[in-house]
C-alpha cells in the first residue's frame, strides 16, 4: 500500500497522505499531488474526498472508491433547502450520488463571491477543475509534479 501526499483542502497549511486503497489520511509533509478533504465530523458519517495524481491518472476518490476523472463526469446541484448533490456519472449511468446538508451562512459578508463558494465547497471546486479535457489534463501534469504546500 502506498500513500500519496495532498494538501488539506480547508486548512493549506496541512499535508495529509491518502492511502487510497483504505480511503484514510494520516498528518504527511512533502510535495502534494492534490487536494484532499478530510471529514468534518472526524469521519463518523462522512469520507474523505480527494482530487490527486497518481501513475500518471487524474483520481476523483470519496472514501475507499476512486474514479478516472477521464472515465466519468461530475455535477452538482443546490437544493431549494441549502443542501447539494454532487453525482459522478459513468457510462451507465449515476455511480455515486453523494449529498450534503447546508452550509452555515454564518455573518452577512458583502464581499462574498464566487471564490469564497468554491473555497468553502469541496464538491463545487472539483466539477469545476473538471469540467474539460484540457483543464484535466493541465492539472493532472501539475499533480503529477507536485507541488510545495502553502
Amino acid at each position: 500500500m502506498h500513500a500519496i501526499p495532498m494538501q488539506d483542502y480547508d486548512h493549506h497549511d496541512r499535508v495529509w497522505a491518502l492511502a487510497p486503497e483504505m480511503g484514510k489520511s494520516v498528518p504527511a509533509a512533502g510535495r502534494c499531488h492534490g487536494f484532499v478533504r478530510l471529514p468534518e465530523d472526524g469521519g463518523g458519517g462522512t469520507a474523505v474526498a480527494a482530487l490527486y495524481a497518481d501513475a500518471g491518472t487524474l483520481w476523483l476518490q470519496y472514501g475507499d472508491v476512486r474514479w478516472d476523472c477521464e472515465t466519468v463526469a461530475v455535477q452538482h446541484a443546490r437544493r431549494t433547502d441549502g443542501t447539494h448533490l454532487f453525482t459522478v456519472v459513468g457510462a451507465e449511468g449515476t455511480v455515486r450520488e453523494i449529498r450534503c446538508p447546508a452550509p452555515d451562512p454564518g455573518l452577512f459578508d458583502p464581499t462574498y463571491d464566487w471564490i469564497d463558494t468554491l473555497a468553502d465547497d469541496f464538491f463545487l471546486w472539483a466539477v469545476d477543475q473538471l469540467a474539460d479535457s484540457e483543464g484535466r489534463r493541465i492539472l493532472r501534469d501539475h499533480y503529477l509534479g507536485g507541488f510545495d504546500p502553502v
